[in-house]
């Protein structure tokens, strides 16, 4: 048997074991959570008709959640789990924090998050915490399909990663996705400059004052190649874009830093959101400090 903690930590196994020994009539629940912890967009669900405090991680609110089976084999095999909801809130507006969950769906805003997924077992309806739960599947949001009445997810178990060989466009100079690792500070500083935006902007080109260092007017092109993330209190917390050219833009003689953006925006920004500007990742060894895969020689030098 899994192990089952409480909401206090504690190893309750032997005592759930011994009542599941005694009684085929246990009140469980599944508890789900999609997203990280402390993630202000993250999604506690669970399919009780009130919310399960479980201490140990939170609090789970009622939803129309299902899953599908659930796949437990010896080996390495990486498996999938089908998700279903049915969230409540229908009503679309031009912000992230508000807006439904089927436009987030529709953007692909839960793609790549973490899913985890708990089994409670309850000595009586809706004490989640006395017995607690055990983990029942992990890994990573594959697909999102927003449907009619239900959004469907596609999750794939942390063993995804062993199905996964390494391309081409990973390696040394090649390496695409070493532009989206931690956020590198532009040349000559060292951290991540915060900015909010401070005049009208598109859904393509953002005017923004630098709230790190105040007044500060960025050289064009240093954040070329870069990205743009919005901060979580944000009407697009959690999107981002590279960066296709950043430049100083004057407007009723005040100067704002100017970024030109590459993946538009579903709408556009709000005069107060916040968000971060990363410089170009290093790409290679000769770029300092460097986090994807080092050259790789043809097979043919090797000889």
């Amino acid at each position: 048997m899994r192990k089952v903690l409480s909401g206090n930590g504690t190893d309750t196994t032997a005592t759930v074991l011994t009542a599941l020994k005694a009684s085929n009539n246990l009140w469980q629940a599944d508890l789900y959570l999609i997203g990280e912890a402390d993630d202000p967009q993250a999604l506690w669900l669970c399919n009780w008709e009130s919310p399960l405090l479980w201490s140990l991680w939170g609090t789970f609110l009622p939803a129309v959640i299902k899953r599908g089976s659930i796949a437990s084999d010896i080996g390495l095999d990486s498996k999938q789990l089908d998700i279903s909801w049915a969230p409540t809130n229908q009503t679309f507006t031009s912000s992230i924090p508000t807006t439904s969950p089927y436009e987030l769906a529709r953007l692909g805003f839960y793609d790549n998050r973490r899913f985890r997924l708990w089994r409670c077992l309850m000595p009586t309806p809706g004490d989640a915490n006395t017995w607690g739960a055990y983990e029942l599947f992990g890994g990573v949001i594959g697909t999102t399909q927003p449907t009619r009445g239900e959004i469907k997810f596609n999750v794939q178990s942390y063993l995804y990663v062993l199905d996964e060989k390494v391309p081409p466009g990973v390696i040394e100079i090649s390496n695409s996705l070493a532009s989206y690792i931690g956020g590198t500070p532009p040349a000559g500083f060292s951290s991540i400059p915060q900015f909010i935006v401070a005049d009208t902007s598109s859904t393509t080109v953002i005017n923004a004052d630098c709230t790190s260092t105040p007044t500060q007017i960025f050289t064009d092109d240093v954040f070329d190649d870069g990205y743009i993330v919005f901060a979580g209190d944000s009407t697009l917390a959690g999107l981002f874009s590279v960066v296709a050219k950043n430049s100083n833009y004057t407007n009723g003689g005040h100067q704002y830093n100017r970024f030109q953006i590459f993946s538009p925006m579903p709408w556009v920004p709000t005069i107060g959101d916040k968000f971060y500007v990363s410089g170009q990742s290093p790409i290679d060894q000769a770029d300092g400090d460097y986090y994807g895969f080092p050259f790789v020689p043809a097979p043919e030098a090797a000889v």
